[in-house]
C-alpha cells in the first residue's frame, strides 16, 4: 500500500484558523468525512499507528557475540589445534585434541554468557504504541460512531470529552474550557489549557499550542470539537518515536576501552607468534606441527580468555547491589558507565520534582500561613511564622477559603488501596486545593451535605476563572470562585477580615497585588478565592475577597542533598524541562543547583543559537526551559562532542530520545513512563534522585575493582607469555594451551572474581570523575605487567635451569614444576592487586574474606589436574614429591616480597596513576 512519507501533511495547523485548517482538509466539521474519502486517505496516508521497531533474530544475537578480536583469535587458535591433533598419531583422541576442545568450550561459554546477558529489549516503540488510544469517537457521514484509533485518517472530525485520550494530533474547531495533560510530551505539571480560537505564533513550541491536541495526552477538563492534521508517524509522539529509533546504540566508556584494549592485545600477540613460528622454522631444528602449537601456546598465553566473563559477572554482582539500592540495571556495562558520568543532564518535572501540584503558602486576612506535607497526601497542617496552628483554630476567612478551594472543585483525590498513595484524577490544580482543604481537616466530602451543587460556571482560557454556585442548609446560594488574581480583585467589593468582613479599599488592593507579586517571584502559581452569598444577576459580581494560595511542584525528599553530593563528587548537574523559566531557575535555587554565574535558556533561545556559540555557553548554562525533545537531544549530544559522559535522567515521553542518546540513560520506575523506562540503561525503582548518587558511588567502585582484576589477569598472562617465548626459543618442553587455559581460566578466574567485589574506598566520591580519554590502567600498572611477567616467567624458566640434567625426561618433570608455580604465583600476586601503590599488609580491611576463599578454592582445584591419575595424561602431569612441592612454593612466593619493592619506590617517587578529569564545575568547553 502507498504511504505517504512527508512530515508536513499541514504545516504548522496551530497558527492556522480553525476555517483555514478545514478548508485545507476538506472536511465539514458538521458532517465529517464520507466513507469513500475516508478510504482513498487512508490508501494516501497509511494507518495510525507507529511502526514497529526492526528487531535483530535470536540467531544473529548469538552470532554478534563471536564478533569479537579476542574470541576470533580463540577460534583460529582451536582451529590450529585441530590440525595439529590430525597431524599427531600419538596418543588418545582427548590427548590430541583436549587443546581444541577446551578453547571451544571457553568460547561457547563467553557467547553463551554474554547472549543471556544482552537481553536489553528495543521495546520503546512498542510503548509508545500502548499508549496511543485504542478506540476514537468520530464523526463521519454526519453520524458520530466510535471505531479504532487505527483508522483514523486526516481530516476526520472527533468528539472529545473529559477523560478522552487523544488518539491523533488535532486542531482544535471549538472548545468549551478544555485542558489537556500533556507532561509526557512537554514535561509541564500543570495541565494545559487549550482554545481553538487562540492567536498562536508560528513557531511556538509544542507547551504553548493551545489551539492543538496530541496523541497520547488526556483531556482533563472540557469538551471539545478537533479536527485531524495528523496521524501515526506523523504526529508529535511518532516524531519521538522515529528519533528513539535513529539514535544509535553506541558502545559505554568500558566498553569501548575493553575493545580498543582487546585489539592491541590482539595484535600484539599475534606478531610475537608469527615471529616465534618464523624463528623455528627458520632454524630447522622441530617439525612444523610442533612450532604451530608453540605459536599458539604463547597466543593463548597472551589473551585474558576470562577478562569478558569476569567483567559481565563482576558487572552482573554490581546489578544485583544496585537493585538493592533501588536502581535496576538493564544494560550491565552501565553499572560502571554512571561511576565515569562528568554531567547529569536532569528532567525537572517528576524527576527532581514530584510532579505533584502542592500548595506552599495561603495568605488570607492579612496574614501568610506555611502549608506543611508533600503532594496529594493531605497528611500535613499550618504554620504561621513558623509556630504550628492547630486545624480548629484557623482565622475565619481562612476556613472560608478552604471551603471555597474544595467546593469550587472538579478533581477527585484516589488513594491507592495496594500502595496507600495518592493520586488526582482530573486537574493538578485543583487536586492540590482539595489536598489543602483536607490538611485543615475540612475535606469536601465534609462539605458536600451542607452544600448542595445548583450551578456552576465552568472555567477557561478566556475567562480564567470558575464558579460553582451551593445551596446550603439555610437555604442560601453561595458562590464560590476560583481565578487569577488580575481577572478575580476587579470583580472583589468587600474583603474578608478577621473582624468581619468590610469594604475592599484601594490598600487592601495594593497589598494583595504586591503579596501576589511576591509569590509569583518564587515560582508559585498564585490563584485568588472569593465568594458570594446571595447572589443576586451576575454571580461573578460583588465578590467577597477571601485570600490568595500559592502552589508548586515541589522537589523531592532528598534531592538537595544528593545534588550536594554531585557537586563534591565533580558532577555538573544541568536541569533540562519544559516548564517556564521563572519556575525552573527557582526549583534549582532551592535545591542547591544554581551558583553564581549560571545561566538559564529557553528552548527559542536555543533555537537560534548557532551549534559553536552553544559549545561555547554550556558550561555557563545551568537551565535549559521550555525544551522539545529534540532540543533535550542536542544538549546531551553537545557535552558528549566536548568529551564529557553524559548521564540523561526523565520519566516522559519527552525525554525518551535524549535517554537513548546518553552514555546512560536513567528512567523512573515508578512515576515514569513505559516509553523513558524502555530507552533507557537504568530504572530509579524508588523515584529518589538520590539514588543515583549512590549508584555512582556502586559504579565508581566497580570500575576500580575491574581495574583491579585487569592488572592481575595481565600481569599473570604476562608471566605466562615470558615463559612460553623463553620455553619456545630454548627448544625446551613448552606449555600446553590446555595448562595455559587451565592457568588462566580455572585457577586464575576465582582470584578475580573476588578482586571485582573488593569493598569500596570510603574517599572516592571526593574525587573528580575520570577522564573520558583514560585508559584502563594507569603508569603504575603500565610499569607492574611486564615486572610482573618478568618476575613470574624467570621463576618458572629457573625449574628448567637448574634441572640436574638436560635430559628430555627431567625437562618433562621441569615443565610440570613450572605449570604448578605458573598456577601458584598467579594466587599470592592476588592480595598484592587489591592496591596499585599501598601494601598489601596496609590494607583496609586487611583481610577480604571472598579472596581468601578464592585463593584455597583455585589452589584445590589446581592440585586436582596435577594429583588425580585419570588426569595427568590429560594434563601430561605426574605426581610431585615433597621436595619438588617445596621448590614450587618457593619460586611462587618469590612475587610477594618483588611487588612490595616496586611498591615502595611508586611511593618513594611518586609515580603518578592516569589522571581524573578536573572538576566539572571549572571545565570549560573551549
Amino acid at each position: 500500500m502507498p504511504v505517504r512519507k512527508d512530515r508536513d501533511i499541514l504545516p504548522a495547523p496551530h497558527a492556522q484558523t480553525p476555517a483555514e485548517v478545514l478548508k485545507v482538509l476538506r472536511t465539514d466539521p458538521e458532517l465529517g468525512l464520507s466513507s469513500n474519502e475516508v478510504e482513498e486517505r487512508r490508501q494516501k496516508y497509511g494507518p495510525n499507528k507507529l511502526p514497529d521497531p526492526p528487531k535483530k533474530s535470536k540467531l544473529l544475537q548469538l552470532l554478534e557475540q563471536f564478533v569479537n578480536p579476542l574470541v576470533l583469535t580463540l577460534l583460529a587458535a582451536a582451529i590450529v589445534a585441530v590440525v595439529v591433533g590430525f597431524s599427531s598419531s600419538e596418543g588418545s583422541v582427548l590427548s590430541r585434541f583436549g587443546d581444541a576442545i577446551a578453547i571451544l568450550l571457553i568460547v561457547i561459554l563467553n557467547a553463551l554468557l554474554g547472549y543471556f546477558q544482552e537481553q536489553r529489549a528495543e521495546a520503546a516503540l512498542d510503548a509508545l504504541q500502548k499508549m496511543t488510544a485504542p478506540t476514537a469517537r468520530v464523526k463521519r457521514d454526519g453520524q458520530v460512531s466510535v471505531i479504532p484509533a487505527a483508522e483514523l485518517v486526516p481530516g476526520d472530525i472527533l468528539e472529545l470529552d473529559t477523560g478522552d485520550a487523544i488518539p491523533a494530533d488535532s486542531r482544535l474547531v471549538q472548545s468549551i474550557t478544555l485542558a489537556a495533560e500533556e507532561a509526557m510530551l512537554t514535561g509541564e505539571s500543570t495541565a494545559s489549557g487549550k482554545d481553538a480560537h487562540a492567536i498562536v505564533d508560528n513557531v511556538a513550541p509544542i507547551g504553548d499550542r493551545e489551539t492543538m491536541v496530541f496523541m497520547g495526552t488526556t483531556i482533563v477538563r472540557g469538551k471539545g470539537r478537533a479536527v485531524v492534521v495528523a496521524t501515526g508517524v506523523h504526529t508529535e509522539l511518532g516524531r519521538i518515536g522515529e528519533m528513539i529509533n535513529k539514535a544509535v546504540d553506541e558502545k559505554t566508556p568500558l566498553e569501548q576501552r575493553l575493545d580498543s584494549f582487546g585489539k592491541k592485545i590482539l595484535w600484539a600477540c599475534l606478531a610475537i607468534s608469527v615471529a616465534l613460528f618464523a624463528w623455528g622454522m627458520f632454524r630447522h631444528e622441530r617439525h612444523w606441527s610442533e612450532l604451530l602449537l608453540e605459536a599458539v601456546s604463547l597466543a593463548v598465553a597472551a589473551i585474558p580468555e576470562g577478562l569478558p566473563a569476569i567483567t559481565t559477572i563482576t558487572l552482573a554482582l554490581g546489578m544485583q547491589r544496585m537493585a538493592k539500592l533501588g536502581a535496576i540495571v538493564r544494560k550491565l556495562p552501565a553499572v560502571e558507565t554512571l561511576g565515569a558520568a562528568s554531567v547529569i543532564c536532569t528532567d525537572k518535572t517528576g524527576t527532581l520534582t514530584q510532579n505533584e501540584m502542592t500548595v506552599r503558602v495561603v495568605w488570607a486576612a492579612g496574614q501568610q500561613f506555611s502549608v506543611l506535607g508533600q503532594g496529594y497526601d493531605p497528611k500535613g497542617g499550618f504554620e504561621r511564622d513558623g509556630e504550628p496552628i492547630d486545624p480548629g483554630a484557623l482565622p475565619s476567612p481562612l476556613q472560608y477559603l478552604l471551603a471555597t478551594a474544595a467546593l469550587c472543585n472538579n478533581a477527585v483525590l484516589d488513594k491507592d488501596a495496594e500502595t496507600g498513595l495518592y493520586k488526582v484524577i482530573g486537574d493538578p490544580t485543583e487536586g492540590a486545593l482539595l489536598t489543602l482543604a483536607a490538611k485543615a481537616q475540612v475535606p469536601r466530602e465534609s462539605l458536600t451535605p451542607k452544600h448542595r451543587v445548583v450551578g456552576e460556571v465552568p472555567f477557561d482560557s478566556d475567562r480564567k476563572r470558575m464558579t460553582v454556585i451551593t445551596l446550603d442548609t439555610r437555604g442560601r446560594q453561595i458562590a464560590h470562585v476560583k481565578g487569577s488574581v488580575d481577572v478575580l480583585l476587579p470583580r472583589c467589593v468587600k474583603y474578608a477580615d478577621l473582624d468581619g468582613v468590610r469594604v475592599l479599599t484601594d490598600a487592601d488592593r495594593d497589598l494583595i497585588i504586591s503579596t501576589a507579586e511576591k509569590m509569583s517571584r518564587q515560582a508559585l502559581r498564585v490563584l485568588a478565592l472569593a465568594r458570594r452569598i446571595s447572589p443576586e444577576g451576575d454571580p461573578e459580581e460583588k465578590l467577597t475577597f477571601l485570600g490568595l494560595v500559592g502552589m508548586i511542584d515541589p522537589p523531592r525528599v532528598g534531592v538537595k542533598e544528593a545534588i550536594a553530593t554531585c557537586n563534591v563528587a565533580g558532577i555538573r548537574a544541568v536541569m533540562i524541562t519544559g516548564d517556564h523559566k521563572l519556575t525552573a531557575v527557582a526549583i534549582s535555587e532551592e535545591l542547591g543547583l544554581w551558583a553564581e554565574g549560571d545561566e538559564a535558556m529557553t528552548g527559542a533561545e536555543l533555537q537560534d543559537l548557532s551549534q559553536d556559540d552553544l559549545l561555547k555557553r554550556l558550561m555557563h548554562i545551568r537551565v535549559f526551559a521550555r525544551t522539545t525533545a529534540e532540543q533535550k537531544l542536542r544538549i546531551v549530544k553537545a557535552y558528549k562532542s566536548i568529551g564529557h559522559v553524559v548521564a540523561m535522567t526523565g520519566d516522559g515521553v519527552n525525554d525518551a530520545p535524549a535517554l537513548r542518546e546518553a552514555h546512560i540513560g536513567i528512567a523512573m520506575g515508578r512515576g515514569g513512563t513505559d516509553v523513558a523506562r524502555q530507552a533507557s540503561d537504568l530504572v530509579l525503582a524508588d523515584d529518589n534522585f538520590a539514588t543515583i548518587v549512590e549508584a555512582i558511588r556502586e559504579g565508581r567502585a566497580i570500575y576500580r575493582n575491574i581495574q583491579k582484576f585487569i592488572f592481575f589477569l595481565l600481569s599473570s598472562n604476562a608471566g605466562l607469555c615470558v615463559a612460553v617465548f623463553v620455553l619456545a626459543f630454548k627448544g625446551w618442553p613448552p606449555l600446553t594451551p590446555l595448562m595455559i587455559l587451565w592457568i588462566n581460566l580455572v585457577t586464575n578466574g576465582l582470584p578475580a572474581l573476588a578482586l571485582g567485589i573488593d569493598p569500596a574506598d570510603p574517599n572516592q566520591m571526593k574525587e573528580a570523575p575520570r577522564s573520558s580519554g583514560s585508559g584502563l590502567l594507569g603508569a603504575r600498572e603500565a610499569y607492574g605487567i611486564p615486572f610482573v611477567g618478568i618476575v613470574m616467567g624467570v621463576m618458572a624458566v629457573l625449574l628448567y635451569v637448574f634441572t640436574p640434567d638436560g635430559t628430555k625426561e627431567q625437562m618433562v618433570i621441569a615443565r610440570n614444576l613450572a605449570f604448578s608455580v605458573l598456577a601458584i604465583s598467579p594466587l599470592m600476586h592476588a592480595f598484592s592487586c587489591r592496591s596499585s601503590i599501598h601494601s598489601f599488609l596496609s590494607q583496609r580491611p586487611f583481610i577480604s574474606l571472598p579472596l581468601i576463599g578464592a585463593v584455597l578454592i583455585s589452589a584445590s582445584i589446581h592440585l586436582v589436574a596435577v594429583l588425580v591419575p585419570a588426569l595427568q595424561p590429560v594434563f601430561k602431569t605426574h605426581w610431585m614429591s615433597l621436595d619438588e612441592w617445596s621448590r614450587v612454593l618457593l619460586f611462587s612466593a618469590v612475587i610477594i616480597p618483588a611487588m612490595e619493592l616496586i611498591k615502595l619506590v611508586q611511593r618513594m617517587f611518586g609515580t603518578r596513576a592516569a589522571p581524573s578529569r578536573p572538576a566539572a564545575q571549572t571545565d570549560t568547553a573551549e
